[in-house]
C-alpha cells in the first residue's frame, strides 16, 4: 500500500469517527430532550388529573351544603349545579318560581351586578326562599357568576317562635306578678290574722297561676319548635287512654265522668305520640273546665273512609258561633270569668291547633250555647294505615 493511500484511509477513518461521535452526541441530546418532554407531558397529565380531582372534590363538597349553588361561566353556561339546586330544574308549581328567580339572578349578575331576591309562598305550609347572585372576579375581571338558593323557612319560623314567646311571657306575667306585689305590700301592713291568711291564699293562687302560664308557654314553644312530627305507628285507643289518665284526677275533683268510645275494629295512626296525647289531653282539660259538676265527657275514636277522628264531647256551656274563629288564638277566653275561676291560661286550644298543623290534620268544632261542644282532631288518610 502506498503512503498516499494509507493517509487517505486514515483521514476517512477519522472523519467517520468524528461524524459518528457527532451523531451520538446529537442522539444523546435528543434523548435528553425527549426525556424532558416526556417528563413535562407526565407533569401536565398529573396537573390535569389533579384538576379533575379538585373539580370532583368541589362538586362533592357543594352537594353537602343545605343551600343550592349554581355556577356559570362568562357565556352563561352552567359549569356546576349542586344537588339541592337540581331539585329546582324542571320543577313544577311553587319550585318553578324559585328556578325562575335563580335564572333571573344569574342574568343580572352576568352584567356585574349583585342580586338579592326573596321568594315567599303563602302555603300551607308557608315558605321563604332567598336567592342571591354574585359575579365571580379574578384579577378584577369577571370570569363567571354564582347564584345561591337558601331556604330560610325554618330559621324565620324559629325567630318568630322566640319573639312570640318573649312577647307572650312578658304580657301574660305582668298581671299576676303585679297582683302578687300588691298583695305583699298589703300583707306587710296587715295585723289581722284572718285577713293575712286570705292575702296569703291569694298570693299562693297567683303564684300557681304564674307557674301554669310559664308551663303552658313552654309547652306551646316546644310544639312550635318540634316542626315535623315523628311518624310512629300508634293505636288511637292508646293515645286516648294516655290522655285520659293525665286528667282523670282533675275530672274526679269536679265530679265529672270521662267515658270512652272506641271502634270495634283495630286501626293505626302515624304520628308523634307525645304531641297527639298532648292535643287530646288539652281538649279533655278544656272540657273539664267548662262542664258542670256531675256531667260527663265522651272521648272517642271514629274511623272514616279517609280519616280517623279523635273527638272530645262535653255537655257544658257551649261556645257562641261568633267566637269559633277566635277560640284558637293565644290567650283568648270565651268566658273570662270562668277562666279565672278554673285557672285557664288560654293556650290549650292554641297548642291543639299547632299539633294539628304539624300532623297536617284538621281541628273541627261543633257547639251550641247551653248544650255543649265537640272538638275533633281529624287525622288525614295519609297519616293512617
Amino acid at each position: 500500500m502506498t503512503l498516499a493511500l494509507a493517509i487517505s484511509l486514515l483521514f476517512l477513518t477519522i472523519s467517520f469517527i468524528i461524524a459518528y461521535s457527532r451523531r451520538l452526541k446529537a442522539q444523546k441530546e435528543l434523548t435528553v430532550q425527549l426525556g424532558d418532554l416526556n417528563s413535562a407531558f407526565e407533569s401536565l397529565t398529573n396537573d390535569a388529573r389533579l384538576a379533575v380531582l379538585g373539580s370532583e372534590r368541589l362538586r362533592l363538597a357543594l352537594d353537602q351544603l343545605r343551600a343550592g349553588v349554581v355556577i356559570v361561566d362568562l357565556a352563561g353556561q352552567e359549569t356546576i349545579r349542586n344537588e339541592v339546586a337540581k331539585r329546582y330544574t324542571d320543577a313544577r308549581h311553587a319550585d318553578s318560581l324559585v328556578e325562575g328567580a335563580l335564572t333571573e339572578a344569574l342574568e343580572v349578575t352576568s352584567r356585574g351586578n349583585p342580586v338579592d331576591q326573596t321568594v315567599n309562598f303563602s302555603g300551607p305550609p308557608s315558605r321563604m326562599i332567598q336567592v342571591r347572585g354574585r359575579p365571580l372576579l379574578h384579577e378584577n375581571r369577571q370570569i363567571g357568576s354564582v347564584a345561591i338558593v337558601d331556604d330560610q323557612t325554618e330559621s324565620v319560623r324559629l325567630d318568630r317562635v322566640r319573639r312570640d314567646f318573649v312577647a307572650n311571657l312578658s304580657h301574660e306575667l305582668r298581671t299576676p306578678i303585679g297582683a302578687i306585689a300588691l298583695l305583699c305590700d298589703t300583707l306587710a301592713d296587715e295585723e289581722d290574722p284572718t285577713v293575712s291568711k286570705g292575702l296569703i291564699d291569694r298570693i299562693s293562687s297567683e303564684t300557681t297561676r304564674v307557674g301554669e302560664i310559664i308551663n303552658a308557654l313552654l309547652e306551646l314553644s316546644r310544639v312550635e319548635l318540634d316542626g315535623e312530627p315523628r311518624t310512629d305507628k300508634l293505636d288511637p285507643r292508646s293515645v286516648i287512654s294516655a290522655a285520659i289518665d293525665q286528667y282523670h284526677a282533675a275530672a274526679d275533683a269536679r265530679n265529672i265522668e270521662i267515658l270512652r268510645d272506641f271502634p270495634a275494629q283495630s286501626v293505626q295512626l302515624k304520628g308523634d305520640a307525645g304531641q297527639l296525647v298532648r292535643a287530646v289531653g288539652n281538649l279533655i282539660d278544656n272540657a273539664i273546665k267548662y262542664s258542670e259538676p256531675g256531667s260527663s265527657i265522651t272521648v272517642s275514636a271514629v274511623i272514616r273512609s279517609d280519616s280517623v277522628d279523635l273527638s272530645v264531647r262535653d255537655s257544658g256551656m257551649g261556645i257562641p258561633r261568633g267566637e269559633f274563629d277566635r277560640i284558637f288564638e293565644r290567650f283568648y277566653r270565651v268566658d273570662k270569668a270562668r277562666s279565672r275561676e278554673t285557672g285557664g291560661t288560654g293556650l290549650g286550644l292554641s297548642i291543639v291547633r299547632h299539633i294539628a298543623v304539624n300532623h297536617r290534620a284538621e281541628i273541627l268544632v261543633e257547639s251550641r250555647e247551653g248544650e255543649g261542644s265537640e272538638f275533633t282532631l281529624r287525622m288525614p288518610k295519609e297519616s293512617t294505615q
